[in-house]
């Protein structure tokens, strides 16, 4: 299994794990609660926790191909939610 994770500091963390998984619930499973939250893509899985001063996102999938379909789809929701803050996920190994 291959993954790729980020971390964003922010105070909005809960706000944003809600919003990503609510968006992505209309096409695909997806649950949350205050503090963690998921998404079930058909290549692979986004989770998310958060506290208060930050958001964490830890996407996997079986191949490359996979992981950056997700990786690309949650990176390119995350950036248009957050553009009035000015925050920019940005993902390491």
């Amino acid at each position: 299994m291959l993954n790729k994770t980020a971390s964003i500091k922010t105070e909005q963390g809960r706000r944003y794990l809600q919003m990503l998984c609510k968006h992505f619930k209309h096409k695909v499973s997806a649950g949350w609660d205050e503090d963690q939250g998921w998404v079930e893509f058909a290549m692979g899985r986004c989770e998310l926790n958060c506290t208060n001063e930050l958001l964490q996102v830890c996407c996997q999938a079986d191949n490359a191909k996979d992981l950056l379909e997700i990786t690309d789809t949650v990176k390119s929701h995350f950036d248009r939610f957050a553009q009035k803050q000015q925050l920019i996920l940005q993902w390491s190994n």
